[in-house]
């Protein structure tokens, strides 16, 4: 059976943020695309997702998968946390 998925809009900054992690490498596709669908899950007719929600749902993903990052990648992420989720 295929799965139905709705449109969710997302604030501008939002998005703007998904994409930052991605360019600074905290964030892969697939990461990006299971976040998504936590979002979407979560999403409030009509209103688009805010940059705190992808803040926040961002922060559960990494905390939750940090093990399986690069230790490069903990490093820098432990230096650039407190810019990022503040």
């Amino acid at each position: 059976m295929a799965t139905a998925y709705q449109h969710v809009d997302m604030a501008p900054e939002a998005s703007d943020f998904l994409e930052l992690l991605r360019e600074l490498g905290h964030l892969d596709d697939a990461a990006i695309e299971t976040l998504s669908a936590a979002l979407m899950r979560e999403a409030r007719p009509g209103a688009p997702i805010t940059i705190a929600e992808v803040r926040r749902a961002t922060a559960i993903w990494l905390v939750d998968n940090e093990a399986k990052l690069r230790p490069e990648a903990r490093e820098l992420l432990g230096i650039e946390w407190g810019r990022l989720f503040s």
